[in-house]
């Protein structure tokens, strides 16, 4: 079976050599060559968002598409897909769960520009997925953002929590399928607030569509939402890799299998390896 992350349309745009400043580290020289341009790099920076469409080529959506059903038939039997404000069923710890997820820890396309905006130091806080389905109610998500500690006032020394959701969409994003919608600039604007449940059309929301195989990368406070899949679409598959600095905590959802697949990489993997999956880059 061929390595999923061989299976992308990317190639590396430019470098960015980094020099982490600490006496600790064992590798405080990083090389980080970026699958994207520097312009698009500035676009995610200042709007809050990168769209990279057919990031896959055929072969590659097709071995997610396999790994991500055969997921789906394990843990679908049991999980109520209709609930409260975000609709659908969610699958957590994918790389513990099958072997195409845990080539991904270190998917070139997503971590290299993670690395651009967050710097060399950074982890996989979750890799998930959702899936909404076509004749189900209430197949949508609502106005929500992905880390929600803002102080208000804020103190000085407050550190802003940044991360990057990267959403790869298995199936086409489209109106039936039930397309992205975002606020850009939003992730820049700490005060801006939604109540819970809010599904409303905003001034100045953009909607994305885009075909099977493409990649949404969005600051982790970007205000988003998911249109409804609805009767006339697809079941719409979609893997979500989130990247944090090394420094903070793991997602909180879901229960990590006991011995996941990623067990053997935290005994056998290399300090990247390592790092990526929680232990290491921090001092």
């Amino acid at each position: 079976m061929p390595n999923i992350c061989e299976q992308t349309t990317t190639h590396p745009q430019y470098t960015i050599p980094y020099r982490v400043l600490s006496q600790y580290l064992p590798t405080r020289e990083r090389q980080v060559e970026v699958h994207a341009t520097p312009q698009e790099i500035q676009q995610l920076v200042n709007q809050g968002y990168l769209v990279l469409e057919s990031l896959l080529n055929a072969e590659g959506l097709a071995q997610l598409r396999t790994a991500l059903d055969e997921i789906e038939a394990m843990e679908r039997q049991d999980k109520d897909v209709t609930s409260g404000g975000f609709g659908g069923l969610f699958m957590r710890h994918l790389p513990d769960k099958h072997p195409v997820f845990t080539q991904m820890v270190k998917f070139p396309p997503t971590l290299s520009i993670a690395r651009a905006v967050l710097g060399p130091l950074v982890q996989i806080r979750g890799f998930s997925a959702r899936i909404s389905y076509p004749n189900e109610p209430n197949q949508e998500v609502q106005w929500h953002i992905h880390q929600q500690v803002i102080s208000d006032p804020l103190p000085p020394f407050f550190v802003h929590p940044h991360g990057l959701d990267c959403l790869i969409y298995l199936d086409d994003l489209n109106d039936a399928n039930g397309p992205l919608c975002f606020l850009p600039t939003s992730h820049w604007n700490t005060r801006y607030h939604t109540p819970n449940q809010d599904r409303e059309e905003k001034p100045g929301q953009v909607i994305v569509r885009a075909p099977a195989g493409s990649c949404v990368i969005i600051h982790s406070n970007l205000w988003h939402r998911a249109l409804p899949t609805t009767p006339a679409g697809t079941k719409r598959r979609l893997l979500i890799i989130t990247y944090t600095p090394t420094w903070m905590k793991q997602a909180p959802y879901g229960v990590k299998p006991q011995n996941g697949l990623t067990q053997e990489l935290l005994q056998t993997g290399d300090e990247e390896v390592r790092e990526l999956l929680g232990l290491g880059g921090y001092t």
